[in-house]
């Protein structure tokens, strides 16, 4: 079964654009978080919404902001 999430994020560096609501989906067979990753490097949630993000169409490769994730 995969996870459904709500993401609100923004891909404008200057803040100005209003924030955008996308629903992803995100594989049941990919790890979110991993208790033997370093302490600076816990992006995998990060790097799996952009992913999902970018398969829809939006072009994160210069900007993205994620500001909140919810579980559907």
């Amino acid at each position: 079964m995969a996870t459904k999430l709500k993401v609100v994020f923004g891909l404008d560096p200057t803040g100005f654009e209003l924030d955008i609501t996308e629903e992803v989906i995100i594989p049941s067979d990919v790890c979110l978080f991993c208790n033997h990753d370093s302490r600076f490097n816990i992006s995998r949630l990060h790097d799996e919404v952009k992913k999902s993000l970018e398969y829809k169409g939006y072009d994160t490769k210069w900007c993205f902001y994620p500001f909140k994730v919810y579980t559907i």
